[in-house]
């Protein structure tokens, strides 16, 4: 508890008590980055970051896979989530919208009630233009509950209006501020776990909060950084 461990999702997930958890609050690698195999098989370095910026971003694993795979693969950490969870409990899951049907539907076959779908609005100034089409603007939050949902006294917006600053920490990083408004949800002196902490940025925001908070990152560069953030 209260600590970042450098090991697989899957086993770690596996590991935790049962009933013990209040959150899954992550962001997994989404193996999306375009609409073919060539496209989605290509580094995340490539397939995430324009050409025109300048910062060498770590690339990291498990983002290559088919959406058969890839199904397969988020069935094995929802299930041991959906088991480690308190009644009531949530997972809070950032996705795309390539992947946004599939995610919904595997998170349902783990045994979870979606309650909804909320957005990330990257603001005008961060998002991709798009010849002839809509700038790529927003990413997605699917949240949902193991059971009934918990009498909690608060009321979150359900769009997210919040720009990241460059450089990021983490090639796919979200905003701290949304992680902080997310952890209101966990009620006081619950636990938040990232099964992909990336640079640690939900993790932290549950310690401010002064929540639990436990979870992984298989990566030695992103572990060691988010392990230094979490440490201050």
């Amino acid at each position: 508890m209260n600590k970042l461990h450098q090991v697989d999702a899957v086993d770690f997930v596996r590991d935790l008590p049962p009933a013990s958890i209040d959150m899954l609050l992550t962001d997994p690698p989404y193996c999306s980055g375009g609409l073919h195999k060539s496209a989605r098989d290509k580094p995340t370095g490539v397939k995430y970051i324009n050409a025109s910026t300048k910062t060498d971003y770590e690339d990291f694993d498990f983002d290559n896979m088919d959406q058969r795979s890839w199904l397969f693969w988020c069935q094995g950490w929802l299930s041991g989530a959906q088991r480690a969870l308190k009644p009531g409990g949530l997972v809070v899951c950032f996705i795309d919208w390539r992947q946004l049907p599939a995610l919904t539907d595997v998170i349902q076959a783990a045994g979870f009630t979606m309650r909804g779908i909320a957005v990330w609005d990257k603001t005008v100034g961060r998002a991709r233009p798009r010849k002839g089409g809509f700038k790529q603007q927003a990413e997605f939050i699917v949240w949902a509950s193991k059971g009934a949902l918990p009498a909690v006294d608060v009321y979150l917006p359900g769009v997210f209006q919040s720009q990241l600053t460059f450089p990021k920490n983490h090639l796919t990083e979200k905003p701290l501020e949304v992680g902080r408004q997310i952890v209101r949800l966990v009620p006081q002196g619950g636990t938040v776990v990232d099964l992909f902490a990336g640079s640690g940025t939900f993790l932290l925001a549950a310690k401010e909060a002064g929540l639990n908070w436990t979870g992984c990152e298989l990566n030695k560069r992103y572990y060691a950084l988010a392990s230094e953030r979490l440490a201050v």
